[in-house]
């Protein structure tokens, strides 16, 4: 869910923890548990658990605290929740937080450091408080950067605290969120992001997680695994190197193509360039690939698999999709090999649909459908990403 940033101006926090300097987070995206043999047994934890193809991260925000549920987005920075006042939010189950009910929410000032960094979407227009506007292909939020206490619970019960957590209060927020979606929480590389900001104190600017396939049951956690012992380890590991882009939020790769089966799809069929920007990002459930690019693989997709299509318009199959394999290829010789599972998502009606689209766009998106049952490490100060091939739905 890559953003669009309407004002352009960003800060950052120290945050504070009581966590010990080197320790790391372990956070539960969906009930997941991360396996000793990848993960440090002193990482912290949260939960996230898929909501309509999205994943959400539990976050207690304030004194008292409020339970917020953010969109997990390795495609933005800003940590935002709807806060009161609304002067348009859009429908929410739980309570919406009320900043005027906590002891620790501080509204920045225009003269704050932090709000002269990148990556928030900060502004200071006739006011002296730090506003902000952030745009999302699916919606917008537009309020006031603030500072707060925030804090995350493991399936143990243990509380971990940060004080000074920068984060937007969102009272104009709009677009295709769900009643139980109150908020985007940002992994990006930005200053701004939840793990920049709170890396430092539980052991560096990195973290991994590992994503249920579509229509997983609800009742089984994902998992995100934040500084020391969230580095992705052991035999099958892929890394491949960041490339550094102007934005200074995405993961991104360079893609030279796709293979189905044994045979090429090249990223390009026209001369330079032959090869293209993938950004990797689990606020977006679908692939997206460029149009010319998507054309030609679907058309592979539909040779390769034994069974016709529900209709012409679609790559749904009702069963039958053979041993279709999928390898993405990406510049250094990393080729990630995906399987039906990370390529067609299992819809409640048992017919299977592919996890691509074409798109008018000349770079690559890969979507949180595309991840899952991986184990993906990102790591912001060494511009790497790791892919273990994982069934997520049984680390424990």
């Amino acid at each position: 869910m890559a953003p669009t940033i309407f004002i352009v101006l960003a800060l950052l926090s120290i945050a504070e923890s009581t966590v010990g300097k080197g320790g790391g987070l372990k956070l539960e995206l969906i009930q997941r548990r991360l396996s000793p043999g990848n993960v440090s047994p002193m990482a912290a934890k949260s939960q996230i658990w898929p909501e309509t193809s999205e994943f959400i991260v539990k976050i207690a925000v304030g004194t008292p605290p409020t339970e917020v549920h953010a969109i997990l987005d390795t495609g933005s920075d800003l940590f935002w929740a709807q806060c009161r006042p609304c002067a348009k939010c859009y429908r929410q189950t739980n309570p919406i937080y009320d900043p005027s009910k906590s002891s620790t929410f501080r509204t920045l000032s225009c003269k704050s450091p932090q709000c002269h960094l990148r990556g928030s979407g900060a502004a200071c227009s006739g006011t002296d408080t730090c506003k902000y506007g952030y745009g999302y292909g699916s919606g917008s939020t537009q309020g006031e950067l603030a500072t707060e206490k925030m804090a995350v619970t493991s399936r143990s019960g243990a509380t971990t605290p940060f004080s000074g957590v920068v984060f937007g209060c969102g009272h104009n927020n709009s677009g295709t969120f769900n009643a139980n979606e109150m908020g985007l929480i940002g992994f990006g590389r930005g200053a701004i992001s939840f793990v920049s900001q709170i890396g430092p104190s539980v052991g560096g600017r990195k973290f991994s997680l590992c994503l249920m396939p579509y229509n997983t049951d609800p009742r089984i956690s994902s998992s995100l695994s934040i500084g020391s012992g969230s580095e992705v380890k052991g035999p099958g590991v892929i890394t491949a190197q960041l490339v550094r882009t102007p934005d200074q939020t995405s993961y991104s790769l360079t893609l030279t193509g796709i293979s189905v089966g044994k045979t090429l799809v090249p990223y390009s069929m026209s001369g330079p360039p032959a090869k293209g920007n993938a950004v990797l990002d689990t606020g977006t459930p679908p692939t997206l690939l460029p149009k010319e690019l998507y054309g030609r693989l679907a058309a592979e997709v539909r040779r390769h698999i034994p069974s016709k299509p529900v209709d012409d318009d679609t790559l749904c199959y009702k069963d039958n999709l053979g041993d279709l394999v999928m390898t993405l290829h990406f510049e250094g010789g990393v080729d990630l090999r995906l399987s039906t599972v990370q390529t067609f998502n299992k819809m409640s009606d048992g017919s299977f649909c592919f996890t691509a689209m074409g798109v008018d766009d000349k770079d690559a998106l890969i979507g949180n459908s595309m991840m899952a049952n991986f184990l993906v490490g990102y790591d912001i100060d060494n511009m790497t990403v790791s892919f273990k091939p994982t069934d997520c739905t049984k680390i424990g």
